[in-house]
């Protein structure tokens, strides 16, 4: 059996803690004994419910040698992190030592040029404009690349049908800038004052900062939107299917305004769910979307721009490209799939130093 160790700063609702949790569920536990580590919880934990792994939430940089001692890992991952690298240095940890990368942040990726780098084995990325954003950093690692993991329960749903001809555009994530939500606003606004077809909803940002809830209270009010404007704070993942749904039976669309992705776990999930998807042609997204799964936009905000996303929403035929994006989500980013990418390098990497 192959023990691991994965660590983490925090666990929240996000994207990667959610490909994580689909990626554990698909793995052999009679071949492979994997844990979690995450120093902080802010209310992700809950996701985890049901996982028959062991995970360990002490905060510590004590505590996380203890644990490392006393369970002798043959390999020790984490995600985003130099402080578990700092601490394996300090205790001369000898197994090998992963590093997976989702953060596209400048700031938070100065830490690759660190000299604790050269400890690490191998390099995990999402897709293959990560890959590119990390091999300049880090030219001389080896970097592998495995897309995030889509639950079987995030599937298209027929019956999920509202008693409204309106068509529902959905945006989900964190209520901040990098989100983008003001983007999402502005679009809502322009489509709304040129017609009353649509409802936009807005799923997420629970967790969000106070100031950036009130901004964005604020910003729905000032646009005149409040009876327009549907805010979900929260949901629960297994119902995202749901969500998704809805928005694809009601003629409507999934758009994504971030202005930069690693992935693009929330495209994905709508694509699966056979709900058509508006980007912003920025980080990995236009790598997911192509020229056939969906809309593709350099510039999304402004009004040229904008009139596409409402000539795209308009569009009664999107058949062909929805089923094309279905099976592309289901195929490339099945958990077993990606557990079994996933497990070939803990093979190939087994062997402590």
């Amino acid at each position: 059996m192959i023990k691991v160790l994965i660590s983490y700063l925090f666990c929240s609702r996000g994207g990667v803690e959610t490909a994580l949790l689909n990626r554990l569920r698909a793995i052999d536990e009679k071949a492979y004994r994997i844990d979690l580590h995450f120093f902080q919880d802010y209310g992700g934990l809950e996701m985890y419910k049901g996982w028959k792994g062991h995970i360990y939430t002490k905060c510590t940089e004590e505590y996380l040698k203890k644990l490392i001692r006393r369970n002798q890992y043959d390999l020790v991952i984490t995600i985003d992190s130099l402080a578990v690298l700092k601490l394996l240095a300090q205790i001369g940890y000898d197994g090998r030592i992963g590093l997976e990368v989702h953060t596209t942040y400048k700031e938070s990726l100065r830490y690759l040029k660190d000299r604790r780098m050269s400890m690490v084995d191998f390099v995990i990325v999402p897709s293959d404009y990560q890959k590119r954003l990390v091999r300049r950093k880090v030219p001389e690692k080896k970097i592998y690349v495995i897309g995030n993991a889509v639950n079987h329960e995030t599937c298209y749903q027929p019956q999920c049908v509202l008693p409204s001809e309106k068509k529902i555009l959905l945006w989900v994530g964190r209520i901040d800038e990098h989100k983008n939500w003001r983007l999402f606003l502005r679009i809502a606004d322009y489509l709304h004052r040129r017609t009353d077809s649509f409802l936009f909803w807005v799923a997420g940002g629970l967790k969000s900062e106070e100031t950036d809830i009130h901004e964005f209270e604020k910003c729905v009010c000032q646009k005149d939107l409040e009876r327009h404007v549907l805010w979900i704070p929260q949901v629960d993942y297994k119902k995202m299917g749901i969500l998704y749904s809805y928005a694809a039976n009601s003629g409507g669309c999934y758009i994504c305004t971030s202005q930069n992705e690693s992935f693009g776990m929330t495209v994905v999930e709508a694509m699966k769910c056979r709900c058509p998807v508006i980007v912003n042609a920025v980080g990995a997204l236009p790598e997911m979307v192509g020229t056939d799964r969906g809309l593709c936009l350099e510039d999304m905000g402004n009004v040229e721009q904008m009139e596409r996303i409402r000539e795209f929403l308009m569009e009664e035929d999107k058949g062909g490209m929805v089923s094309q994006a279905e099976a592309y989500a289901a195929e490339q980013f099945s958990c077993e799939l990606v557990a079994e990418k996933f497990c070939s390098i803990l093979n190939k990497y087994k062997e402590r130093k």
